[in-house]
This record gives C-alpha cells, sequence and structure tokens, in this order.
C-alpha cells in the first residue's frame, strides 16, 4: 500500500516542480523587462587636448572664375600702387595700409581701386580684380565664422574621373550676392579641367594647436552650440557646449566641458534616454 502511495505521489511531486519553476522563470523575467534602461552601462568618450585643422569640404562644380576682392588687412589710410586697367603678377603690390602692403595672390587684372589718402577699417575692400582662368566656388558660411579674419586658407581638389588631387593655386572671396559666405578656389592655367566638370574641393586653415577636442559623432548639434550627456558619478546629465572649428571627424569645444569630462558615445537626440 505505501508503495502504490508514493509511485501515485511521484506525478504529483513532478506537476508542483514544474509549476515552482515555471513561476520563478516569471518572476525572472519580470525582474528582467523592469531593469531601468539609465543604469545600464554605456560606451564613453573623454574630452582630451589636442591640435585640429578647421576644415570644410563640398562637391561643387568648375566654372570660369568670377572677379574677386582685395581687402584691406589692418585699419588705415590706403596708398595706392596699382590703377584700374593695370595688370598685376602673383604677390605684386597693389597698395599700402599703414605700411602693410595689399599683395595679389594671382596673376589678374585690376578692375577698380579707391583712391589714394582714403581712410580705411579693418578688411575693407580696396580693389576688384579679374583671373582668367577657372575656379570652384564653395558655400562656406560656418567654416568663416570660426576663423580669425584674414586667415591663410590652403585648398585642393579632385576632379570627378578627371585630374587630382591638385592643390588650387590660391583662395579667395569673389564679387557676389553671397560673398561674405562664399570661397573661390583658383585653379592654375597649366591645369586640363574643364566648366561643367565634377569636383570634390578640401578647404583648410591654420591648424589650432592646444584646443579641447571631442568627436562630432557624440554631439548634437554644429553650429556655434550643441549638447552632449556628460556622465558623472553614474548619472547621465545633458550639458551645452559652445563649439568651435571641425576637421570633419573632432570638433573643438570652447566651453561646457573641461579636459578629462567623461561623454556618453551616443548624442542626445539619438539617445532613447533622453527622451524618458
Amino acid at each position: 500500500m505505501k508503495y502504490q502511495n508514493r509511485i501515485m505521489a511521484l506525478p504529483m511531486l513532478c506537476m508542483i516542480i514544474i509549476v515552482l519553476s515555471a513561476c520563478c522563470f516569471d518572476e525572472q523575467k519580470n525582474e528582467t523587462s523592469n531593469v531601468n534602461p539609465k543604469v545600464q552601462s554605456v560606451e564613453t568618450v573623454s574630452v582630451t587636448r589636442g591640435n585640429l585643422t578647421p576644415t570644410v569640404s563640398a562637391h561643387t562644380t568648375i566654372i570660369p572664375a568670377l572677379d574677386f576682392v582685395l581687402c584691406s588687412s589692418v585699419e588705415g589710410t590706403f596708398e595706392a600702387c596699382s590703377s584700374a586697367g593695370n595688370k598685376i603678377t602673383e604677390g605684386g603690390v597693389i597698395g599700402k595700409v599703414s605700411e602693410e602692403e595689399i599683395k595679389s595672390p594671382v596673376d589678374a587684372t585690376i578692375l577698380s581701386i579707391i583712391s589714394s589718402n582714403e581712410s580705411v577699417p579693418k578688411n575693407y575692400p580696396l580693389a576688384t580684380a579679374k583671373y582668367t582662368g577657372f575656379a570652384l566656388n564653395i558655400e562656406a558660411e560656418n567654416f568663416l565664422k570660426i576663423l580669425p579674419e584674414n586667415a591663410a586658407l590652403k585648398a585642393k581638389f579632385q576632379v570627378v574621373d578627371g585630374v587630382g588631387p591638385m592643390e588650387a593655386i590660391a583662395v579667395v572671396v569673389p564679387v557676389s550676392e553671397n560673398a561674405e559666405s562664399t570661397l573661390q578656389c583658383l585653379i592654375g592655367k597649366d591645369i586640363d579641367v574643364k566648366p561643367g566638370q565634377s569636383a570634390t574641393v578640401v578647404i583648410t586653415a591654420e591648424t589650432r594647436k592646444d584646443v579641447l577636442l571631442l568627436p562630432l559623432s557624440v554631439i548634437a548639434g554644429r553650429q556655434g552650440k550643441g549638447m552632449v550627456t556628460v556622465i558623472n558619478d553614474g548619472k547621465q546629465i545633458q550639458t551645452e557646449v559652445m563649439l568651435g572649428a571641425t576637421d570633419g571627424a573632432y570638433i573643438e569645444i570652447l566651453s561646457g566641458v573641461n579636459e578629462g569630462d567623461t561623454i556618453s558615445s551616443i548624442p542626445p537626440n539619438l539617445d532613447p534616454r533622453s527622451k524618458e
């Protein structure tokens, strides 16, 4: 009799074990689903110091060069050394402002020039000149905003299915409606190109040294200011940062964070946790 009772109890015991196991599994599942995603680990980067070369690039089209402007590099009184209609060679002086020589970056023809003994402010247009060659125009408003005045610029270009990479002979400001936001890269007359050809152009300025840097990929925003997520004692704090120059991969941080700060690799605008 006892043996029969044991045999009958065995299936019941198995059923109890199965039920208890299922309950434990459901509990573990619920606990896992209730984990706050904000406490899960995230990949991070650190704010570092280093050098950065301001860079802007664009895909554009080869065109006949537009007339360009020669501006004063300092404030003072202008003394003309040339006149309208004159041809001037690369490096030729068109005049002086407070003994500072104003030179043409290329062989060109002077189309117009202001009178001598005229007082001018810094960056005042003194003359317009014509280069009889081809050029590449690029919209560079944001790039120009973060550069110091009279920054020395260089450019390289690659023609699609054509010549390159080649250096432009000069980067100038063209005479156009959007002159304040446009740069023109002049192409040497010995380079075999045609109007209408597509090309990629890259313009660089003087390297900035010992600046705070972050990868562009961790920042929400690009123009002047942005947002990053600072990780501090396990807390995620959205922080505004002021932005400077960029080289396309990294960007200069002017304020908002300090060297060594830990930053989430996911920018706030792409982090689903920031919307909770």
